[in-house]
């Protein structure tokens, strides 16, 4: 990296530190006040100038799960936040810029990307009407869902507006390490002060994002190093986040963590490693597919030995409990195969607690404690597919395949038209991989708006379109160079 980038980053780091130190001094000392309110008047006066360093601190919230922050303001359903502050400022640094340097609003390559997806968005926001037939009591908390997912896609296009030079989208993206492996150091010192010292090794840690989450950070470094090995980065560039990576998901356990970074490493193998070649496809697919069952069973029994028994014998324990919500789910779909229940229906009493249900589920499960459904305790259903066919059924869930696989095609395409030592491919692959370890990351997990998961899904695609944006560039000012060149001689 070279010196002024790494100023970049260091700047970065800085502006959110020192808004971070004057935000917290704020909220916790009334003498401290006003050295908050200089950070903050610091900060902002810097996200001005400087936008992409707006788009790194409203980034920076992802690493912090919102309920270890206040409100800001609650009226009703609808919760403001501290990142929806940071979202506010990132809009207004991109309008100042916009006015006062008369640049277009909307560039294409985000809007290419993006607009397979919003058939998909649109179905979301029309199930709401399903919500108030069905179950008309969630309606409120549906609608300040979808809200916050529609807020989180214009983050997105904020972000992607905020990047104008390979050094804009090389701070971003160094920040986002930045962010993670900070995330596993506070996740470390967790365990680290524990007082039963002696459970350190059997626990399940999650600093300050909570432990699925945290999983999910850990594994996107394991990803960004090995990107970054493959394409020659520094040594510090990729060993600090595999160390930090691994240390973190062996202190998560998280099983959708460890899954979906075996997935995602094993398909950078497959597709991407420099010495493949379309022969070999096949092959390494089949070897890669065996040694990734083989790996994942026997780090999963190492890690979770209780869980990885009790889903055998379906008596008890957090995955065989996720497959008998998954049943659930099932069951919840086949009643409404169509239209589905609409929008976050699915977690609410009067559908996942439903008696009969239920009733139906504890005699599919009858090894399987009696507090693990959900007559007293309703729950989400822990998976994005299930989800989305119990919630928007048949025509949802095809509009969400129609939009990944466009996306995946239009990705594709991009990638194979970048030059091998693009000095964009780096970033442009840790984004695709990013959204193929999220898509295996979400068997385990459910889709909300605001969430980590999301506001990283949104920001890597935007990165892409960005770097995409920055890739034709350098190509045409190539060709124009070029050509000026071939004019000198003549």
């Amino acid at each position: 990296m070279l010196a002024k980038e790494r100023f970049s980053v260091l700047s970065g780091v800085a502006l959110v530190a020192v808004v971070s130190i004057g935000l917290g001094w704020m909220v916790a000392n009334e003498q401290f006040h006003m050295l908050g309110a200089v950070s903050f008047a610091v900060a902002v006066g810097l996200c001005f100038l400087y936008p992409v360093l707006a788009a790194s601190l409203t980034l920076g919230f992802a690493f912090i799960n919102p309920s270890l922050l206040p409100p800001v303001m609650e009226v009703g359903e609808f919760t403001v936040r501290y990142i929806d502050g940071a979202t506010i400022l990132l809009a207004v640094a991109i309008f100042l810029r916009l006015t006062l340097q008369r640049r277009e609003l909307l560039r294409q390559e985000w809007w290419i990307i993006f607009k397979p997806l919003f058939p998909f968005l649109a179905y979301t926001g029309m199930s709401l009407g399903l919500v108030w037939v069905y179950v008309p009591d969630a309606l409120a908390a549906s609608t300040a869902s979808y809200t916050r997912l529609v807020v989180t896609v214009l983050l997105g296009l904020l972000v992607f507006m905020s990047l104008e030079s390979k050094k804009d989208l090389r701070l971003l993206t160094s920040m986002i390490v930045v962010f993670a492996v900070a995330s596993i150091m506070v996740g470390t010192w967790e365990a680290l002060v524990n007082p039963q010292k002696e459970s350190v090794v059997a626990g399940r840690y999650g600093g300050l994002l909570g432990i699925n989450t945290f999983g999910l950070v850990a594994g996107l470094l394991v990803l960004w190093a090995v990107i970054a090995r493959e394409n020659r980065g520094s040594r510090l560039s990729w060993v600090v986040p595999l160390a930090s990576g691994l240390l973190g998901l062996i202190l998560s356990k998280s099983a959708s963590s460890v899954l979906a970074t075996i997935g995602a490493v094993l398909f950078f193998w497959v597709f991407f490693k420099k010495w493949a070649t379309q022969r070999t496809r096949l092959l390494r697919l089949v070897v890669g597919g065996m040694v990734g069952i083989i790996l994942a069973m026997w780090v999963l029994r190492l890690l979770r030995p209780s869980d990885f028994y009790g889903i055998a014998s379906l008596e008890g324990g957090s995955w065989a409990q996720r497959l008998m919500i998954a049943y659930g789910a099932l069951q919840i779909f086949l009643s409404h195969p169509i239209w589905g229940v609409g929008w976050q229906a699915s977690s609410t009493g009067a559908v996942i607690g439903d008696p009969t249900l239920n009733k139906m589920l504890m005699e599919a499960f009858p090894k399987l404690p009696a507090h693990y459904f959900f007559l007293e305790r309703p729950t989400s259903l822990h998976n994005l597919y299930m989800q989305l066919l119990a919630e928007l059924g048949i025509l949802g869930f095809s509009l969400f395949i129609y939009g990944v696989v466009r996306v995946g095609k239009t990705i594709a395409i991009i990638l194979r038209q970048m030059p091998l030592y693009s000095p964009f491919r780096k970033f442009a692959l840790f984004n695709a991989m990013g959204l193929v370890y999220l898509l295996i990351w979400w068997n385990t997990n459910p889709l909300f708006g605001g969430q980590t998961e999301s506001i990283f899904a949104v920001t890597f695609l935007s990165l892409f379109a960005a770097l995409w944006r920055l890739q034709r560039q350098s190509e045409i000012l190539l060709s124009e160079s070029r050509l000026s060149q071939i004019g000198g001689r003549l």
